[in-house]
Formats: structure tokens, sequence, C-alpha cells
């Protein structure tokens, strides 16, 4: 019963109804203590602290986080205890307390070293690396993100590593047109997510040259990927909007104006077996020597 009370308040939360998921979370909390299952207690205490921060009662969500810490800590929990300092810093990075923040993010990734826990220890290395940047400690930034990079290729996690080489395009100004090209390469391999992947494709889009036949290729991959991939995506209409202005760029960039020639241009362009090779070929000639992970591992459809 306290389990799926747990479970209850979580889906409730994400409703938006805070009081009733607290409420149920309380019960829960009240279960667990008088059969004195310790693991359920902190567990849900950690829950309730993340929806009391998101509130912004940061205070009684710290204290929430800290009980839950001792217990874990009681038990030997170790795992929870990393997952929990995670939590934690989170919060109080975005309160501002950096130096803090940072000190529990390195006891988090101490744990997931000694644990194993590699997927883990990728995203705190890329929470910390965020807030480097946050900071304007670009190197450290680069350094983390790396970092992160490197654990996610040891357990083939290509979804996450998508994130982090998006983070590296966007933040490292000097080699970022490099892990955009990784990142977009994977999505054509991988099911990411469409908005990700259509915000990589305008990102890589907008530092193509005026007038590269690239531009068009990634407008036609992006109308392509809304059409293969947008099925009951909320946000569709949105992206498709996107792609559309991304082909309408590369199209006018080309000094296409008419719509007889645009028609004509388009028909061209939309074509599969022409693009998605061409977009490969392209990418992988920006890499070139410069891939963080190994190609062969990879693997379509995935």
């Amino acid at each position: 019963k306290a389990a799926t009370l747990n479970n209850m308040a979580g889906v409730i939360a994400q409703q938006g109804d805070i009081p009733r998921a607290i409420a149920l979370w309380e019960q829960s909390l009240e279960i667990f203590e008088q059969i004195g299952d310790v693991k359920g207690k902190a567990a849900t205490l950690n829950n309730m602290a993340g929806v009391i921060a998101q509130q912004g009662d940061i205070p009684r969500a710290i204290a929430l986080w800290e009980q839950s810490l001792e217990i874990f800590e009681q038990i030997g929990d170790v795992k929870g205890k990393a997952a929990t300092l995670n939590n934690m810093a989170g919060v109080i990075a975005q309160q501002g307390d950096i130096p803090r923040a940072i000190a529990l993010w390195e006891q988090s990734l101490e744990i997931k070293e000694q644990i194993g826990n590699v997927k883990g220890k990728a995203a705190t290395l890329a929470n910390m690396a965020y807030w480097a940047g946050e900071t304007g400690d670009k190197p450290k930034q680069l350094e983390l993100n790396l970092q992160a990079v490197s654990a996610l290729t040891q357990v083939y996690a290509y979804s996450d590593l998508v994130t982090v080489l998006s983070n590296l395009g966007v933040t490292d100004e000097s080699n970022g047109l490099v892990y955009l090209a990784q990142a977009i390469w994977l999505t054509l391999r991988i099911q990411a997510p469409l908005g990700q992947t259509i915000r990589l494709i305008r990102a890589l889009y907008n530092r193509v040259p005026q007038g590269d036949e690239l531009e068009a290729v990634l407008g036609a991959t992006a109308i392509f990927f809304c059409s293969s991939r947008g099925e009951g995506n909320p946000q569709l209409e949105e992206l498709q909007e996107d792609s559309f202005k991304i082909i309408l760029g590369a199209a006018s960039a080309q000094g296409i104006e008419t719509q007889e020639a645009f028609d004509t241009w388009l028909t061209q362009q939309i074509d599969p077996e022409y693009f998605l090779p061409r977009l490969n070929q392209r990418l992988e000639e920006i890499v070139s020597d410069g891939w963080l992970f190994d190609r062969s591992q990879v693997s379509m459809g995935e």
C-alpha cells in the first residue's frame, strides 16, 4: 500500500495537484515508518523533496533530502545516497550556491564511480559542466562534458550522448560544429526525441555558410523526420513550421524566388534516397578525424 501511494503521488504531482500528492506521500511515509521500511521511507522523502523544491520551498526540500540522506547512510544504500546528493546539488546550484552544489556532486560522483554506475556518473558530470558554464568557467565546462561523453560511450548510451554532444555543440565556439555534426549523425541512427533532433538541425543550419547545399539537405531531413517520427508529438505543428522555414531559407539563399521554381527544386530536394546519404557524407566530412565514439558500435534504428 505504501509503495502504491508513493507511485500515485508521483503521477498526481506531475498532473499539478501538489497538495494531494503531498498528502499521499505523507500517508505512504506513515506506513513505511510503522512497518520499519526505512529504504521506502528514504525514497519517499527524496520524491517529496523534489516536488517541494519545484514549488519553491527550498528549505523544506533540503530538510527532507537531509533526512533521506541520513537513512541511506544508516542502511548503506550508496546508490540512493548518490541519487539524493545529485538532486540536492541541482536545487542548491539553482539557488546560487555553486561551490556547495559542486561539493555535493563530487560526493555523488565518487559513489557512482565506486559502484560502477557509469550512466549516473555521466549525468552528474553533465550537470556540473552546465553550472561551470553558468559561472563562466568555459575550460572546465568543456572538460566535464568531454568526461561525460567518455563515460556514455563506455556503456553505449547513445540517446544521452546526443544530449551531451548537443551541449558541447552549443557551448564550444571553436569545435562546436564537429560536436553538432556527431550529434546529428547519431539521430540518423537512433530514435532521438523529435524536438531535440529538429533543434540540432536548426543549430547546425545556423552555422552553415549561406548558400551551402547542406542547408537544403538539413531542411529536407527536418521535414522527413517530422513526417516519419512526429505522430502524436504535441509540438509537431511548431516543429514542422521550423523545418519548413529551414527549407525556405535554403531556397532563398540559392536564389529561388518563384513558386514554380521552388516547387521543382523542392521535389528534387525531398527524396530521402538523395538527401540522407548526402547528409551522412557531409556530416562525416565535417567531423573528419574528430569522432568521440566508435561509429562501428552504433546500430541503425537503436
